[in-house]
Order: C-alpha cells, then sequence, then structure tokens
C-alpha cells in the first residue's frame, strides 16, 4: 500500500497552479502591450492568442477531424478515448469551458468538458452529470471533485474541447475511459 501510495504521490497534478498563474502572467503581459501600444484588444482575441500558445500540449497533433473543406461530408469523432477517472456512465449535452465566462452558461445535467477544471470552477461540477477534461490522469483536481460527487470523469483526451462541441449528445463512461458522440450539433461549426 504504501509503494501505491509513493508511485501515486509523485503523479499529483501540481500543473492547474502553474498554469494560473502563467495565464495571469501572459494576460498581464498583453494588457501593457496592449497600453503601451495605445490598442485596448482585451476579451476574445487575447483569450485566443493565450489558446494558441503550445502550452504543455502540441495543437499540431490535435485530433482535428473536423477540417474537411467539403460541407456535405465531415469526418467526425464519434469516439474518443482517455484515462478512467471516476467511474459511472452519464449521457447528456456537453457544454465546452473554453473561458471563465462560459461557466454562467453551464446548466443542470450538461456534461462539463474543458482544459481542466481549476479551483474557480468547481461551483458548477455538482451541477454537471460528467466530466471530461483534456488535461490529467486520476489525481487531478478535477477527478477528485467528480469522484467527491459520484461523477463519471475521464481525463487525458487530447484535443477533447476541439472534437466534442457545446451542443452534441455525449455519453461519458468512467469505467472504460471512452466518450461517444452521439449527436453532433451543426452549431459553432465551420464550413
Amino acid at each position: 500500500m504504501l509503494d501505491i501510495g509513493r508511485a501515486s504521490y509523485s503523479m499529483r497534478d501540481n500543473d492547474n497552479i502553474y498554469m494560473g498563474r502563467l495565464k495571469a502572467r501572459v494576460l498581464e503581459a498583453e494588457e501593457e502591450a496592449s497600453r503601451r501600444s495605445g490598442t485596448a484588444e482585451r476579451g476574445p482575441a487575447s483569450a485566443r492568442h493565450f489558446d494558441s500558445l503550445s502550452i504543455g500540449a502540441n495543437r499540431s497533433q490535435s485530433p482535428s477531424l473536423s477540417d474537411d473543406t467539403d460541407p456535405v461530408f465531415r469526418l467526425q469523432a464519434r469516439q474518443i478515448t482517455g484515462q478512467p477517472a471516476g467511474p459511472g456512465i452519464a449521457t447528456g449535452n456537453a457544454r465546452v469551458i473554453k473561458t471563465a465566462s462560459d461557466l454562467m452558461n453551464f446548466k443542470q445535467g450538461e456534461v462539463l468538458v474543458c482544459d481542466s477544471i481549476d479551483p474557480n470552477m468547481t461551483f458548477v461540477v455538482p451541477l454537471a452529470s460528467a466530466v471530461v477534461e483534456r488535461r490529467g490522469g486520476m489525481l487531478i483536481h478535477g477527478a477528485i471533485i467528480a469522484r467527491e460527487y459520484g461523477l463519471p470523469c475521464v481525463t487525458g483526451i487530447s484535443g477533447a474541447a476541439e472534437v466534442i462541441h457545446t451542443g452534441d449528445r455525449v455519453t461519458v463512461d468512467g469505467y472504460l475511459g471512452i466518450v461517444i458522440i452521439e449527436n453532433i450539433t451543426n452549431a459553432n461549426r465551420e464550413c
């Protein structure tokens, strides 16, 4: 038991804290650059710029399956796999959280899809039917919170927020680490 505890401790997730600090510094630098240049670009442009930074993940390796230029035929993932982090199976409409303002639109019974759950997002977890995260494993903050509430949780799905879109009907299998996209919406899709 002690060996398992030691191995688990070495896999703990401190990167949420470091990523939050890094994001704050990047946003401060952008604000200062805007102030010095006389332009006041803030909000979605800043968020897109930060998301485009290659921090901890190589965007060129993300599973971008819906990039076909033919609007009639699209290749779309129906089943994606990650690490099982919270036992259970749940089905619901996905709510992809990319910015803090997306949290205000979260409705009870939706599947929470995000990069990772930081402590500021914890208040929406009890409303979720399941949790899907891009980063992590069984010991990250989001997985622990999901297990505390008895929610199915799958972590470590690279590109989860790009493959799953808000409104998609998904089933999360926390036993096997599988997310099935059952009904793909056309809202917010690029042709």
